[in-house]
């Protein structure tokens, strides 16, 4: 199953990358731009620091949009039957085939819930980053099977918000890190101030 994993990501990967590089580019150039006005304007009165996160993670969320539009739709080509399957855990776990894109549901939506509480501070709380997922994948699943080009399953629903949640924590394992090691750097540089003014 992991073969069948690595090969579709290396093919989403040689068709979309590029493209979605490409795109990422000029959209969070656009958006650096309009950022480094509006602080000049004084109506934007965020750090250089958090222009350069905020444009970094937009960036990346316009890579990772353009691949999941390219996984969900581009690649896909319509199907002569729509089907809805609601009862969960239905896939058969004999057919590594179904269990793979059941595995890729769950990485596909891990940067999702890294990159969304970054981008919007709300979904820093965990109901609201699941509300988001939940949301963004049946959007997907209802356009799939409206468009012919997926069968609207509740086990897809499921493990996208899985992934989501995995983001998460992701997320907020390394937002306190870093704040642990922002804290030690101060409380550093203080003990050093204080050293330097008790020689003087």
């Amino acid at each position: 199953m992991l073969n069948i994993i690595l090969s579709d990501i290396n093919n989403f990967m040689d068709i979309y990358f590029i493209k979605s590089i490409c795109l990422g580019l000029i959209c969070s150039l656009l958006l650096l731009c309009i950022l480094s006005y509006l602080r000049v304007k004084g109506i934007y009165r965020h750090s250089e620091k958090r222009v350069v996160i905020k444009t970094t993670a937009f960036f990346l969320w316009i890579v990772y949009g353009y691949m999941v539009l390219g996984i969900t739709f581009l690649c896909r080509q319509p199907i002569y039957k729509r089907k809805i399957m609601l009862i969960p855990f239905t896939t058969p776990a004999d057919n590594l085939r179904l269990m793979a894109f059941q595995v890729e549901n769950v990485l596909m939506f891990i940067p999702y819930g890294v990159l969304i509480p970054v981008l919007i501070s709300y979904c820093r709380k965990w109901y609201l980053c699941l509300a988001a997922g939940i949301i963004s994948s049946l959007f997907i699943e209802v356009a799939q099977y409206v468009t012919y080009r997926g069968q609207a399953q509740t086990d897809d629903l499921l493990m996208n918000s899985a992934g989501m949640m995995i983001g998460w924590l992701i997320f907020i394992y390394a937002s306190r890190s870093y704040k642990r090691q922002t804290d030690n750097n101060e409380a550093k540089t203080d003990i050093k101030e204080e050293t330097g003014k008790e020689q003087i």
